[in-house]
């Protein structure tokens, strides 16, 4: 039986999306809540994301003193090492940022990765205009409004990582996802 302590569901913020992206934000939380990592970080190579800075409301002086995300790679690949599942929503966008960024990510081998957005797609029901037979991806919004969850604050890591949380549990719930 996999123990709440060892899930763990996390999320990023980014500067972009293409292959320059840059993290700003890592969120990491257990399956019981409690924040494992949250932290901002200073792009390495970016000094203004206009776009991403719309969405995520992260401005370059909101990360200017803060740490690269290389001087805490340790700390963060030790934390994902120590995972029996790692979930979240989107979540290959994410460990594509981590890798991008640095970052090792454990392989399949040693760790079952739970991407959230593809089984609630198939809960939720839209059928696809583009792919005849499947199902439309669904925001995490939707997911979460889906499920009751009324938190605000989207667009922050921290806050889409306790949304996603919640609804994790509920897909266990309700048998769209199975963790054991």
């Amino acid at each position: 039986m996999i123990k709440k302590e060892d899930i763990l569901v996390l999320d990023t913020e980014t500067t972009g999306f293409g292959p320059s992206a840059e993290i700003l934000q890592l969120s990491i939380v257990n399956g019981l809540g409690e924040i494992v990592m949250n932290e901002y970080f200073r792009p390495a190579h970016a000094t203004c994301w206009p776009g991403a800075e719309a969405v995520n409301h992260i401005s370059p002086a909101m990360v200017a003193g803060k740490p690269l995300i290389s001087e805490r790679k340790l700390d963060i690949e030790k934390i994902l090492r120590a995972a029996k599942i790692i979930s979240g929503y989107n979540l290959p966008y994410d460990q594509k940022m981590l890798i991008q960024n640095g970052i090792y990510i454990p392989s399949r081998s040693k760790v079952r990765y739970l991407d959230l957005m593809k089984p609630f797609a198939k809960t939720y029901g839209e059928p696809s205009t583009r792919y005849p037979g499947k199902y439309k991806y669904q925001k995490l919004i939707t997911c979460a409004k889906y499920y009751g969850y009324s938190e605000e604050g989207w667009h922050d890591s921290l806050a889409d990582t306790k949304a996603t949380l919640y609804c994790f549990w509920k897909m266990v719930e309700d048998g769209s996802i199975c963790i054991e």
